[in-house]
């Protein structure tokens, strides 16, 4: 299937760790990176990158994201997103950005880009 905006669109209106764990490994290369805010290790791999997919929705649980903006250049596109849930300090809204690169219809690298807290304890939940 591959990824596509829609698709992104789709999950983080309703997002579940279920869903993550066996769509995350048919949208990205088998050896992605993506880079996570806050975080001083770049993820490598679809499973561990769907693992921080699920550590992301433990912390918060409803977790919901809006596409904002969208932007496409070649392989790479951009999405600007709004945030809303309730992470370990409280309810919370932000905004924020990834960068997509893709190769034919995969992903291969993701730089997502916010300045929101409940980045923090995703990185110390996953030791990055």
């Amino acid at each position: 299937m591959g990824w596509s905006v829609e698709n992104w669109q789709r999950f983080w209106s309703a997002p579940s760790a279920e869903v993550a764990r066996a769509r995350i490994p048919t949208v990205v290369v088998p050896e992605v990176t993506a880079t996570w805010p806050r975080s001083a290790r770049q993820v490598r791999g679809a499973e561990e990158y769907a693992g921080r997919v699920v550590t992301l929705l433990r912390l918060v649980p409803d977790l919901r994201l809006d596409l904002a903006e969208q932007a496409r250049e070649g392989d790479v596109v951009f999405l600007r997103w709004t945030a809303r849930g309730t992470g370990p300090d409280g309810p919370f809204t932000g905004i924020g950005t990834d960068r997509l690169r893709l190769r034919e219809g995969l992903v291969t690298d993701n730089l997502i880009m916010s300045d929101m807290p409940v980045f923090e304890h995703l990185a110390r939940a996953t030791g990055g």
